[in-house]
């Protein structure tokens, strides 16, 4: 009697699952595996052999036990001793089957589902009903997974193996020597001693990390994967400046005289309770700065003076690294007053046409470095004051026909003043011309009319032509019937002196030449009288 085994397919397809569970949870690696595991629970054999009276039924009172120690280099791979009982029941057929088995286990540990897969051989005791019992070989190949309720503890949720034997009866005709069989087990796992499975790691921070010679660093050192229940050492070096603290966890670097540069400090974590996989080292870089010399700015307010007048000198500094500062003052004239980042400069007769510098020097307190500013404040010249000069006059008594014209006796004054005039071409001639008071109320304007007609021959009808932009003329109000002339030199007048009259607008009041003809007059009309009122 023969039979077709299918075996192989199912063994196939928990092998992939069993795959398929350890490309899931292989990265959920936990920081610590067991060195040891023994399991025991229930298992229900098939095994797939026939004898002469039929086929040997599934036996399911059965047990599985086996114990693991994993490697130390290898911490998922260990050896595997395993042995299963399966007995008949008391009524029916009597067969019985046990194993004992050695091998390889493979196990994905990680913190919830740990799938793994072993292989094994050794021997099995296969007693069919009625028959003798035999001690063959045996070779197995299985796999299964747990679920893992604590540390210690966990539960095999399912474990399958195929395990390959035979038998072989003389007195048998009927049989199949070949027993393909596969069995079910689960159960119950304890675990106890644990190898730490992650590396351990170091990771050290430097703060802050960018500092001016002086200033601290401080450092931390932190580790990973390590037991949470030991207690670590730490060890810390720097090759820039004094460790302060150097066997804790946290320390600090004292930077005092470190020249400007990049620098580290390292540390190494131990675990000496661990004998492998116990030590960890780690960096952080730090660097001292270059310092630099404070910022400085200066302005003056106001940027001209006059003698005896203050001008306020302001500087702004600012210092890189935050450092006090201190602050000096210096000028190449006035008189000057500090008053840390302010100054007050005063001009002395002395500064007279000069421009005083003024000199701002900030200091930092630490590194004794400087920086100048400057601000320039001008001190004008002193200016001598101008007199208005009296040039004389002309009258305009003789020619009551025409009150305006220059006549001969002007005419000569005005040519002898031309002369004067070309002389003295820095300056400017006022020509005020005044009326009486009758012809104040007869004639408003004649005054300016009269200025306007001596500034005309002064241009034009005159030998000696002067530049008209340098002649005004003004009306100086009620007075005599004439005109006067001012010469009003260029510079800023002495105290108490204007110019007399007002401005004549030469717009309005048009020049008239002397040899203009009188106006004629106008005939005055009668009233009429008023008609005698009715009787």
């Amino acid at each position: 009697m023969s039979c077709k085994v299918v075996v192989p397919k199912r063994i196939v397809a928990v092998l992939i699952a069993l795959t398929f569970l350890t490309g899931i949870y292989a990265a959920a690696q936990p920081t610590s595996t067991p060195k040891n595991e023994i399991y025991g629970g229930y298992s229900w054999i098939h095994p797939n052999g026939n004898v002469d009276w039929g086929r040997v039924p599934d036996i399911v009172n059965g047990f599985d036990a086996s114990v693991t120690h994993y490697f130390s280099q290898v911490h998922n791979l260990g050896v595997v001793a395993d042995g299963s009982g399966h007995f008949a029941p008391s009524s029916g057929f009597h067969s019985n089957v046990g194993t004992a088995l050695g091998g390889l286990q493979y196990k994905f540990h990680s913190d919830q589902l740990s799938p793994f897969v072993r292989v094994m051989a050794g021997t099995a005791n296969l007693t069919p009903n009625f028959l003798n019992f035999q001690w063959k070989p045996a070779v197995a190949v299985g796999g299964g997974l747990d679920l893992n309720l604590a540390k210690a503890w966990a539960i095999r949720i399912a474990q399958f193996d195929y395990i390959w034997t035979y038998y072989r009866e003389q007195n048998l005709t009927h049989s199949t020597d070949n027993w393909n069989m596969y069995r079910l087990s689960a159960g119950v796992e304890f675990n106890w001693g644990w190898y730490n499975t992650l590396p351990v790691q170091a990771a050290c921070t430097a703060s802050p990390t960018e500092i001016w010679s002086g200033d601290p660093v401080k450092v931390n050192a932190t580790g990973t994967n390590f037991n949470p229940k030991h207690t670590l050492t730490y060890a810390w070096t720097t090759n820039g400046g004094k460790m302060q603290g150097a066997n804790a966890q946290s320390s600090t670097i004292d930077t005092t005289g470190v020249a400007p540069g990049s620098y580290s400090a390292n540390a190494t974590i131990t675990d000496p309770k661990q004998k492998k996989n116990n030590s960890a080292t780690c960096s952080a870089n730090f660097s001292v700065k270059q310092p630099q010399a404070p910022q400085v700015s200066c302005s003056a307010n106001p940027t001209t003076i006059a003698i005896g007048e203050p001008a306020t000198i302001t500087m702004t500094a600012t210092d890189p690294q935050g450092w006090p500062m201190s602050y000096k003052w210096t000028s190449d004239g006035g008189q000057l007053t500090p008053n840390g980042t302010t100054a007050t400069l005063t001009a002395t007769n002395a500064d007279a046409g000069k421009t005083i510098t003024v000199t701002g020097t900030a200091t930092d307190d630490r590194a004794n470095l400087s920086a100048n500013c400057t601000a320039s404040v001008n001190i004008p010249a002193l200016k001598q004051c101008v007199n208005i000069e009296d040039r004389g006059e002309c009258t305009f008594e003789k020619n009551p026909k025409k009150p305006w014209r220059v006549d001969n006796d002007c005419k000569d004054t005005l040519d002898r003043l031309a002369l004067q005039l070309q002389q003295m071409p820095n300056g400017k001639l006022d020509i005020v011309g005044y009326t009486d008071e009758k012809e104040t109320v007869n004639e408003q304007a004649l005054g300016g009319q009269r200025s306007v007609n001596v500034k005309y021959y002064l241009t034009t009808d005159g030998p000696t032509k002067l530049d008209a932009s340098k002649i005004q003329p003004r009306a100086g109000g009620q007075g005599t019937k004439s005109t006067h002339f001012y010469f009003v030199p260029e510079g800023e007048l002495c105290g108490g002196q204007a110019e007399i009259g007002t401005t004549v607008d030469e717009s309005q009041v048009q020049p008239q030449s002397r040899n203009a003809p009188a106006p004629k007059k106008k005939a005055h009309k009668a009233k009429a009288k008023p008609a005698a009122p009715a009787q």
